[in-house]
């Protein structure tokens, strides 16, 4: 055993800002929205008009007590992810937006589920990617009302498993693996250099 020793030039209590947490919505086949390639993948972030983004896990647990010990064992069976969001209805806001068609056209099944990126912005960056994950989600909208300006409220729920991977949040691009480091002379916002099989957005 050891004694952990804070590393040289490390502030261990450094903490998460809330605007180090970034969202990012697949917005590709969103109104007013024109991908600049065939095949691209547009990515919009949730940030302007976006007032609350509350995660709630929601492990799912078993318990079970073995005849030679008197206390019980709880392990984590699964999850039941979802995040709950409040937002302005600016219209505008491709987002938002697709959001609020989901609510008014009244979809359901896959018509209702929206892939979303969440990076951990706080982390060090390789040549533009941070860690993150990417997961479907199914749009539920409870309420779109307020005295002046609209306020739209509801729950993204997960479906599935998320994909772990990074996420270049200037570019908009996924890796499914940690890119190398960006090479001398490349700028920081040019982006990283996963590898090309593996950069499936």
């Amino acid at each position: 055993m050891s004694i952990f020793k804070v590393p040289e030039n490390t502030n261990i209590e450094a903490t998460a800002q809330r605007t180090d947490i970034l969202h990012f919505m697949d917005v590709t086949d969103a109104e007013g929205v024109t991908p600049e390639a065939e095949g691209d993948t547009v990515w919009c972030q949730m940030g302007v008009g976006w007032t609350a983004m509350t995660e709630s896990p929601a492990a799912q647990s078993k318990e079970r007590k073995f005849i030679n010990e008197k206390s019980k064992r709880k392990n984590i069976t699964s999850y039941s992810p979802s995040i709950a969001f409040e937002a302005l209805l600016m219209f505008l806001n491709p987002a938002i937006r697709k959001v609020y068609d989901i609510y008014t056209k009244r979809k359901t099944g896959t018509a209702a589920v929206v892939p979303m990126v969440t990076v951990d912005a706080f982390d060090t960056a390789v040549s533009g990617y941070y860690p993150a994950r990417k997961g479907r989600y199914a749009v539920e909208v409870s309420s779109c009302d307020d005295d002046d300006d609209m306020i739209i409220k509801g729950n993204f729920n997960g479906q599935g498993d998320e994909d772990i991977g990074w996420f270049d949040p200037v570019n908009g691009k996924w890796s499914d693996t940690k890119p190398t480091l960006q090479p001398s002379g490349q700028s920081e916002n040019q982006g990283g250099t996963p590898d090309p099989e593996s950069e499936n957005e």
